[in-house]
């Protein structure tokens, strides 16, 4: 069973690699049009509006889902609890929004904010309506399904999003681009989980998720509201624009996670869920994760966040220029994501929502007095300020994880270590490069000449510091161009 498993999980994360790859490709060309096309002040309103929601999403939509997920004897009772319960919400918080959005448009000083939030307060029940089916696929690791739905959501809300902007010319293409990749979401995975909703529900159902739910909600709320802080403090005093280019740095440091971390991290909370009493196939599953993340994740952060200042203006035109400073910050915070990424569903998946909780809140706090201390002082500041605020959080959660499940704290510090130091001398011989590179040859020209010697370099190096890893990847690679994906993943998984 336990072979199963892995096996199975490992079909997950290529099938889920596969789709945020397709997605990150999808997104990043539909941004690239977007934002050559819309002003990072359009892009700032659009961030106040997902900043008011990101709460009650998490209330609505965000949280109690996981239950289903964790729960091993899941039974008919408790799919309609959390259904109910997310539907309560997210009407309870949409009658609120509607209401109360005079008062929100004139805290952040935008009128244009009240049409806009009432009329994206439909998202809260579109995810209501979505969450349950996409837990009921998750638990069962069904990622060829979930895959399909990410690949024609990000079609559908590219196309929606470039045609808007074209024509709106306003933050209103961002809002209907945003509701059509969900409306595409609720409508596959409902299909695919073939769920129906249903009100059968006891009392004892729900008491019995009661603790998990109330625990990682409590967490969600707070990572929530960490992200709302230091928005809504950008927004209010440093204005839109220095919304719209904090927002553009953390679109690209999702964007880059989504496609390289995510997929390894999406499957840690079943398979903690499923091997929690099984410690040695637990760790194995975890550390061969975080090792593959990280040979894909470093290099792209290391890479990227060198050659910014020439790639920035490229793709998304010299408006955003301003903005590459914080952009490379918020890329070098990804250094820790192959890791972190783990951790919050590994504690969860066995049961320790308690820690996640700890971990956020002291997140928060620190979020709290690091960007107050330095909002007054530049948009770069702040996001040097939340770099160091990664780092603590990160060594909370390596230590949690150690303590719940006897995992290592070393093991997580150096999986990875030889895509890391291979990283830090790709991006030296790319650094230097850009140096000797004569400033007469056209930008997009240079880019691709970074890219190019970025990539040998890496290889390079990987071969230096590890021949026997650079071998089964290569191997592992060439399977994959020969349609042999299941042979890859074993190869892969010996590699590391």
């Amino acid at each position: 069973m336990t072979q199963s498993l892995l096996r199975r999980a490992g079909k997950a994360v290529a099938l889920n690699a596969l789709g945020n790859w397709f997605g990150m490709a999808g997104s990043m060309l539909s941004l690239v049009f977007i934002a050559r096309l819309l002003s990072p002040m359009d892009f700032g309103v659009f961030g106040m509006t997902l900043v008011i929601f990101s709460i009650p999403e998490i209330f609505a939509s965000g949280s109690l889902n996981d239950a289903l997920i964790q729960r091993r004897d899941l039974q008919a009772g408790h799919i309609s609890s959390v259904f109910m319960q997310s539907l309560v919400l997210a009407a309870v918080f949409s009658i609120g929004i509607n209401i109360a959005a005079p008062l929100i448009a004139h805290a952040f000083d935008h009128a244009e904010l009240v049409p806009m939030i009432r009329f994206f307060s439909i998202s809260l029940f579109i995810g209501a309506l979505t969450s349950v089916p996409a837990a009921l696929l998750q638990r069962d690791l069904r990622y060829s399904e979930i895959t399909l739905v990410d690949v024609i959501g990000t079609v559908v809300a590219a196309g929606v999003g470039i045609v808007l902007a074209f024509t709106l010319q306003s933050a209103w293409a961002l809002i209907f681009m945003e509701l059509a990749r969900r409306v595409v979401r609720l409508i596959a995975f409902s299909a695919m989980a073939k769920w129906r909703p249903s009100f059968k529900s006891s009392w004892a159902e729900t008491r019995e998720l009661s603790r998990f739910n109330s625990l990682n909600m409590a967490t969600k709320v707070v990572v929530a509201a960490d992200g709302t802080v230091s928005r809504g403090l950008v927004g209010a005093i440093l204005g839109p624009a220095a919304l719209g280019m904090f927002n553009m740095a953390v679109r690209l440091l999702d964007q880059a996670k989504a496609a390289f971390v995510t997929p390894f991290a999406a499957v840690s909370l079943p398979v903690a869920a499923q091997t929690q009493h099984d410690l040695p196939t637990l760790y194995r599953a975890i550390e061969g994760a975080m090792k593959l993340a990280a040979l894909i994740a470093y290099p792209t952060f290391i890479g990227a966040c060198v050659v910014a200042p020439v790639a920035i203006p490229v793709v998304f035109g010299d408006q955003w220029v301003p903005a590459v400073p914080t952009i490379q910050v918020f890329l070098l915070m990804g250094l820790r994501t192959p890791t972190t990424a783990f951790n919050s569903g590994v504690l969860n998946g066995v049961g320790r929502v308690d820690w996640t909780f700890k971990i956020s809140l002291v997140g928060l706090i620190l979020t709290v007095l690091a960007v107050g201390a330095t909002i007054h002082i530049s948009l770069e500041a702040v996001a040097l300020a939340m770099f160091g605020q990664t780092l603590v959080t990160w060594a909370l959660g390596a230590y949690a994880v150690k303590s719940s499940i006897g995992f290592p704290m070393k093991r997580q510090v150096i999986a990875g270590s030889s895509a890391f130091f291979a990283s830090l001398i790709m991006g030296l011989i790319v650094w230097i490069c850009m140096q000797l590179i004569d400033d007469t040859i056209h930008a997009l020209l240079e880019m691709i000449i970074l890219v190019g010697v970025g990539v040998v370099s890496y290889v390079g190096a990987l071969s230096l510091i590890s021949p026997t890893l650079a071998k089964r990847i290569v191997q592992a690679l060439i399977m994959v161009a020969q349609g042999r994906r299941e042979e890859a993943i074993i190869i892969a998984k010996g590699a590391v």
